[in-house]
Order: structure tokens, then C-alpha cells, then sequence
């Protein structure tokens, strides 16, 4: 069947944002294999339509503004709680723990949505209640993916305010740590604001690759121990996977290398 219009224009439109640079007229026709008229017809149209625009200077052409326009307005239009209970709700009846969806206030984790276990744990974490980001999984796991220079602001004046005996109290031994989350791709926390609870958190992307919530599971000691939840880290990376794909969100490199 003789491709269409649609598919072409796609075609010309993924070549182009798939490459490492800006494309000349010659480099889209070697790239899609179409010949030069088909490939002045397509660019006309994508300039057209704004979906892409030519730098005259450099004679190249580069993804238009209503590109980013549609990306944006999709990002704007979904309810990340409803699209992520279904995860949510999967983890809850595999591993019968505390399930929560956390994202970013400030310096601290704001809890949007909770699944509870069927046992009783005790201090069961509601909506809106908020965590510091140094003694949370889902803080470490949000942190840990920022680019250096965000981080570096973050932590800045951070008051690293101990709990127990295990909470991490300075930014030298947080930045050892979020370099092991980055290198699991999760983050943990083994009693670090409380005697009694630990979790681990996963993080969730958007389209610009950027952590703009978590995934977390968490217990209680002694009903179980940090090595036992890290086992389940498979599952918990899994669902949040696929939570940042159904956001139409990707994963940044460090994560797609280690996945491969």
C-alpha cells in the first residue's frame, strides 16, 4: 500500500527530531529515503502548519513551535493520580504494603494519593501530608535525576535536620547517596525519619525527562527489612515505567542505558 500523506509528513517529522543536530534538505532526503520533490512538498507543509521551521542562515530545519505546542497541552491535560492508580493498585495487592504517590513541594514530598496495607502499620501516611526530601525514598528518588546545577541550588542552606540515628545530616553523604539511587534507579529509606518505617520510591518522568513525582512502597520493622523491599524494586521500576509512558514521558539516559 502506497504510503499517505500523514505517514510521510511523520516520517520527516521523526527523522528530524531524532537527530543530534539540525538537518539540511539533503539530510532529510538521505535519512527517509523519499525522493527531493516529496521531501520540498513535506517541508512546505510541516513550515506551513508550524510544525517545523527553517533557520535560513544555516539552511536547516528544525521540530516548529506548535510541536512543543501539542507536547505541552497533553503534558497540561492529564491527572497523574488517576493515571497512576491502576499501578498503584497492582503493587498494593502483590506486595500487600503501603503504596503512595508523592511529588515535589519545595524541599519537601507532598503526598497526592495512598493505598494502605491490610495489615495495620500505624501511622498511615494521608493526602497532603508532606516528608523532607533528605529522609524519603521518594525524596531521594526526585532528587537524585535533577541536572547538577539544580541540585546544587536545591541543597543550598538545605537544613539536613536528623530524626534517627540513620538519617543522613550533611550534603556530602546525601550526594553519596542519591548517586547510588541514580545507579539502582530507586531510592530507599531504612528508618530515617522514623524508628519504625521504611519504603522505597521510584521515579516518574516527564516528556522532558525531568522527575515530577514517585512511586513509593513502604513498611514497617520488624514486619520487614529494607533488603526485602529493595528485592521488590523490580516491580515498583516497572509501574513507574509505565506511568511515565502513559504521560508520554521518557526516562533520562542513565536509566535507558542501564535498562539495556
Amino acid at each position: 500500500m502506497q504510503s499517505s500523506i500523514v505517514q510521510k509528513l511523520l516520517a520527516v517529522l521523526t527523522v528530524i527530531s531524532e537527530a543530534q543536530k539540525p538537518l539540511t534538505f539533503s539530510d532529510v532526503v538521505e535519512r527517509t529515503g523519499l525522493n527531493k520533490s516529496t521531501i520540498h512538498r513535506l517541508l512546505a507543509i510541516g513550515i506551513e502548519e508550524r510544525m517545523l521551521r527553517f533557520e535560513a542562515q544555516n539552511k536547516v530545519y528544525l521540530l516548529g513551535n506548535r510541536v512543543f505546542d501539542l507536547v505541552r497541552n497533553a503534558y497540561n491535560g492529564y491527572d497523574i493520580q488517576e493515571i497512576a492508580l491502576g499501578e498503584m493498585i497492582r503493587l498494593n495487592k502483590r506486595f500487600d504494603a503501603n503504596v503512595t504517590l508523592g511529588v515535589p513541594a519545595g524541599n519537601e514530598v507532598t503526598y497526592l494519593r495512598v493505598l494502605e496495607s491490610s495489615q495495620a502499620l500505624g501511622g498511615v501516611k494521608r493526602p497532603g501530608m508532606r516528608e523532607p526530601m533528605h529522609c524519603s525514598a521518594s525524596g531521594k528518588a526526585l532528587l537524585a535525576f535533577l541536572p547538577s546545577k539544580i541540585l546544587d541550588a536545591k541543597l543550598k542552606d538545605y537544613n539536613f535536620e536528623s530524626f534517627t540515628e540513620r538519617t543522613i545530616t550533611n550534603a556530602k553523604r546525601f550526594k553519596e547517596e542519591l548517586k547510588s539511587v541514580r545507579s539502582k534507579g530507586f531510592g530507599q529509606n531504612d528508618r530515617e525519619e522514623f524508628e519504625h518505617f521504611l519504603g522505597i520510591s521510584a521515579p516518574i518522568f516527564n516528556y522532558l525527562g525531568e522527575p515530577i513525582a514517585a512511586l513509593n512502597i513502604w513498611s514497617s520493622h520488624p514486619r520487614h527489612k529494607i533488603q526485602e523491599l529493595a528485592g521488590w524494586s523490580d516491580k515498583l521500576l516497572a509501574s513507574a515505567g509505565s506511568v511515565t509512558e502513559m504521560i508520554g514521558g521518557i526516562a533520562p539516559d542513565i536509566m535507558r542505558s542501564d535498562a539495556n
